[in-house]
């Protein structure tokens, strides 16, 4: 038995157990990685999971992802030197290609304002420079558009929560919407986005009246009006709101 140790055999079954103080590991600091340095490229390999992502190995070291456009702007090719500032070059748009493909997982899984994917992507500790070619290239293609995104919030989780005007209005400004597309989006709502907000303010309404019955009218009636107006809905609709569903539950 090895010292520190102990056998217990409760239950009819041996087992070690630890008596002595815990060993604490010891982190051994990871090996920085080689610097790579001007040379012929010796190998070039596409990426097994991301089509139009190469790996460019340099004197040893692999520099990747490296996207095909960068391979034909610089010329790569094997056995072809590279130079100074051609390497300068080709690891600035490697952390800007990796930036990128982060950038593009990210709204893959959930849409973002730019402001968030901004933000996501510098806690990743992406550069600046390559943050913001990540978040042009995604702009120039469509892939990125606050404006999409606020009306996509408004019509969906905004509406699915029971959120008012004004807690919608809240919500985009914390994700980083500028007020100007905020205003612009909820300005241009139809009168069947509007229907649609006053359906969401009676049913939230007459949802939560049912647990307020056994109040004072007075007391639930206060209660239900704030509880409307913390949601995002203004004092007056919420009053009236609040008054039918308490009058019906």
């Amino acid at each position: 038995m090895p010292p520190g140790f102990r056998t217990d055999v409760r239950l009819g079954v041996r087992a070690s157990i630890r008596t002595g103080p815990r060993v604490r590991r010891l982190k051994v600091p990871a090996t920085p990685a080689p610097e790579p340095m001007p040379g012929p490229v010796s190998a070039l390999r596409e990426s097994p999971r991301r089509a139009g992502r190469y790996a460019v190995e340099i004197g040893g070291v692999v520099i990747a992802p490296v996207s095909v456009e960068t391979i034909g702007e610089l010329g790569l090719a094997v056995g072809r030197p590279v130079a100074a500032p051609a390497l300068a070059r080709l690891l600035e748009a490697s952390a800007s290609t990796a930036c990128y493909d982060k950038a593009l997982d990210a709204l893959a899984r959930k849409g973002r304002s730019r402001r968030e994917l901004e933000r996501y992507l510098k806690q990743r500790e992406h550069s600046p420079v390559a943050v913001a070619f990540a978040c042009e290239r995604l702009l120039s293609l469509g892939l990125l558009d606050d404006e999409a995104y606020a009306r996509a919030y408004t019509e969906g989780p905004a509406r699915a929560r029971g959120f008012g005007s004004r807690r919608t209005v809240s919500e985009l400004r914390r994700r980083g919407v500028e007020s100007a597309v905020v205003d612009r989006v909820l300005g241009a709502r139809d009168e069947e986005a509007r229907e649609a907000e006053r359906l969401t303010l009676r049913t939230a309404a007459e949802r939560r009246a049912k647990s307020l019955r056994s109040l004072d009218p007075a007391v639930a009636q206060r209660r239900l009006v704030g509880w409307l107006v913390r949601r995002g809905f203004g004092i007056g609709e919420a009053s009236n709101a609040a008054k039918q569903a308490l009058r019906d539950a």
